[in-house]
């Protein structure tokens, strides 16, 4: 991916970047997170909550992981086992999920049977 490109949709909208997150994550049925020596990079908003950021694409993890200087890296978990394992373990751990997350912009901050349901609707329209 090119540079341009990433500035191009960086500079998108919280509600673009989601439709983005949504449409590419789908198609590739693979989910990006940041996976350091700790585990996965875990977030928390202006009340303590954690929260897990996701990205529809590896050059995008990178780029937040270098904007923040965090020593984590890209790590590709694939869609299905995702939805079938990851959701039900966030939601019982109370954690939520930022959206594709990006320097400077606001990002949506989702549950993760909210992005569940958005992902699911997504798949739907490609059977």
């Amino acid at each position: 991916m090119n540079n341009m490109k990433i500035l191009n949709v960086q500079s998108l909208n919280q509600v673009k970047r989601l439709d983005y997150f949504i449409r590419k994550v789908t198609d590739c049925e693979v989910i990006w997170g940041s996976y350091g020596e700790s585990g996965w990079l875990l977030l928390s908003d202006k009340n303590g909550r954690k929260i897990v950021p996701f990205w529809p694409e590896k050059e995008f993890v990178n780029e937040y992981n270098v904007t923040h200087q965090y020593e984590y890296f890209p790590k590709k978990m694939d869609l299905y086992y995702f939805l079938d394992k990851w959701i039900n373990g966030l939601t019982k751990d109370k954690i939520n999920i930022a959206v594709f997350p990006v320097m400077g912009k606001e990002s949506i901050i989702i549950t993760p049977l909210e992005l569940k349901d958005l992902l699911e609707n997504e798949l739907e329209q490609y059977e």
